[in-house]
Protein backbone atom coordinates (compact mmCIF):
# COMPACT_ATOMS: atom_id res chain seq x y z
CA UNK A 1 0.00 0.00 0.00
CA UNK A 2 0.81 3.67 0.06
CA UNK A 3 3.66 4.82 2.29
CA UNK A 4 3.65 6.57 4.59
CA UNK A 5 0.26 5.50 5.81
CA UNK A 6 -1.32 7.42 8.68
CA UNK A 7 -4.38 5.83 10.32
CA UNK A 8 -6.47 7.98 12.65
CA UNK A 9 -8.66 5.52 14.56
CA UNK A 10 -11.58 6.93 16.54
CA UNK A 11 -15.11 6.13 17.68
CA UNK A 12 -17.86 7.01 15.17
CA UNK A 13 -18.78 10.68 15.31
CA UNK A 14 -15.51 11.85 16.91
CA UNK A 15 -14.19 13.61 13.80
CA UNK A 16 -16.48 15.49 11.42
CA UNK A 17 -15.48 16.21 7.80
CA UNK A 18 -13.93 19.56 8.75
CA UNK A 19 -11.72 18.01 11.45
CA UNK A 20 -10.70 15.14 9.15
CA UNK A 21 -9.70 17.64 6.45
CA UNK A 22 -7.69 19.79 8.89
CA UNK A 23 -5.99 16.74 10.36
CA UNK A 24 -5.13 15.23 6.96
CA UNK A 25 -3.63 18.55 5.81
CA UNK A 26 -1.64 18.87 9.04
CA UNK A 27 -0.33 15.29 8.78
CA UNK A 28 0.92 16.01 5.24
CA UNK A 29 2.56 19.25 6.45
CA UNK A 30 4.24 17.54 9.41
CA UNK A 31 5.39 14.48 7.48
CA UNK A 32 6.85 16.41 4.54
CA UNK A 33 8.33 19.07 6.84
CA UNK A 34 10.07 16.57 9.12
CA UNK A 35 11.18 14.01 6.54
CA UNK A 36 11.60 16.01 3.32
CA UNK A 37 9.53 13.30 1.62
CA UNK A 38 7.12 14.39 -1.15
CA UNK A 39 3.45 14.99 -0.29
CA UNK A 40 2.49 12.56 -3.10
CA UNK A 41 3.44 9.66 -0.82
CA UNK A 42 1.34 10.65 2.21
CA UNK A 43 -1.92 8.73 2.69
CA UNK A 44 -4.27 9.38 5.63
CA UNK A 45 -7.25 7.17 6.46
CA UNK A 46 -9.89 7.56 9.19
CA UNK A 47 -11.28 4.19 10.30
CA UNK A 48 -14.11 4.52 12.84
CA UNK A 49 -15.22 2.03 15.47
CA UNK A 50 -18.81 1.74 16.68
CA UNK A 51 -19.25 2.96 20.29
CA UNK A 52 -18.48 0.16 22.73
CA UNK A 53 -15.96 -1.54 20.42
CA UNK A 54 -12.83 -0.31 22.20
CA UNK A 55 -11.62 -1.16 25.70
CA UNK A 56 -8.77 -0.01 27.91
CA UNK A 57 -8.00 -2.06 31.04
CA UNK A 58 -11.24 -3.97 30.45
CA UNK A 59 -13.47 -0.88 30.41
CA UNK A 60 -15.18 0.71 27.40
CA UNK A 61 -12.95 3.48 26.08
CA UNK A 62 -13.02 6.27 23.51
CA UNK A 63 -9.89 5.76 21.43
CA UNK A 64 -7.93 8.51 19.73
CA UNK A 65 -5.16 6.57 18.01
CA UNK A 66 -2.85 7.86 15.29
CA UNK A 67 -0.72 5.07 13.84
CA UNK A 68 1.86 5.86 11.22
CA UNK A 69 3.73 3.34 9.12
CA UNK A 70 6.73 4.99 7.48
CA UNK A 71 9.76 3.82 5.55
CA UNK A 72 12.68 2.70 7.73
CA UNK A 73 15.69 4.99 7.95
CA UNK A 74 14.29 8.00 9.80
CA UNK A 75 16.11 9.22 12.91
CA UNK A 76 14.62 9.06 16.40
CA UNK A 77 14.55 12.89 16.39
CA UNK A 78 12.41 12.91 13.21
CA UNK A 79 10.02 10.28 14.58
CA UNK A 80 9.64 12.06 17.91
CA UNK A 81 9.04 15.41 16.19
CA UNK A 82 6.26 13.79 14.11
CA UNK A 83 4.77 12.20 17.25
CA UNK A 84 4.87 15.42 19.32
CA UNK A 85 3.51 17.66 16.57
CA UNK A 86 0.62 15.30 15.76
CA UNK A 87 -0.20 14.73 19.44
CA UNK A 88 -0.35 18.49 20.10
CA UNK A 89 -2.40 19.29 16.98
CA UNK A 90 -4.86 16.43 17.52
CA UNK A 91 -5.34 17.27 21.21
CA UNK A 92 -6.00 20.92 20.41
CA UNK A 93 -8.29 20.09 17.46
CA UNK A 94 -10.45 17.62 19.37
CA UNK A 95 -10.09 18.60 23.03
CA UNK A 96 -9.45 14.91 23.72
CA UNK A 97 -8.08 13.93 27.12
CA UNK A 98 -4.30 13.52 26.78
CA UNK A 99 -4.56 10.12 28.48
CA UNK A 100 -6.79 8.89 25.64
CA UNK A 101 -4.57 10.05 22.76
CA UNK A 102 -2.01 7.59 21.41
CA UNK A 103 0.40 8.46 18.60
CA UNK A 104 2.79 5.77 17.38
CA UNK A 105 5.20 5.70 14.45
CA UNK A 106 6.41 2.32 13.24
CA UNK A 107 8.50 1.64 10.20
CA UNK A 108 9.07 -1.03 7.61
CA UNK A 109 11.84 -1.38 5.04
CA UNK A 110 11.00 0.45 1.82
CA UNK A 111 11.46 -2.84 -0.04
CA UNK A 112 8.45 -4.27 1.80
CA UNK A 113 5.97 -1.90 0.13
CA UNK A 114 4.80 -1.27 -3.43
CA UNK A 115 3.09 1.69 -5.00
CA UNK A 116 2.31 2.35 -8.66
CA UNK A 117 3.39 -1.22 -9.40
CA UNK A 118 6.95 -0.49 -8.20
CA UNK A 119 8.77 -1.34 -4.97
CA UNK A 120 9.09 1.83 -2.87
CA UNK A 121 12.39 3.75 -2.96
CA UNK A 122 14.69 4.24 0.02
CA UNK A 123 13.91 7.52 1.85
CA UNK A 124 16.59 9.61 0.14
CA UNK A 125 16.06 12.47 -2.31
CA UNK A 126 18.10 10.68 -5.02
CA UNK A 127 16.24 7.37 -4.70
CA UNK A 128 12.86 9.14 -4.68
CA UNK A 129 13.73 11.27 -7.74
CA UNK A 130 14.82 8.17 -9.67
CA UNK A 131 11.66 6.33 -8.55
CA UNK A 132 9.36 9.16 -9.69
CA UNK A 133 11.19 9.40 -13.04
CA UNK A 134 10.76 5.66 -13.62
CA UNK A 135 7.09 5.85 -12.53
CA UNK A 136 6.48 8.68 -14.99
CA UNK A 137 8.18 6.84 -17.87
CA UNK A 138 6.13 3.72 -17.06
CA UNK A 139 2.92 5.80 -17.16
CA UNK A 140 3.91 7.53 -20.39
CA UNK A 141 4.76 4.29 -22.21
Amino acid sequence: GNMPLYEVLTTQGTLDADKREKLAAHIVKVHTGETGSPADFVQVIFPELPAGHSYTAGAVATPHIIRATIRAGRTIAVRQAIIRRLFEFYSELTGADAMEVVVAVSDIPAQWAMEGGMIMPEPTAEAEAAWFAKLKSNRDS
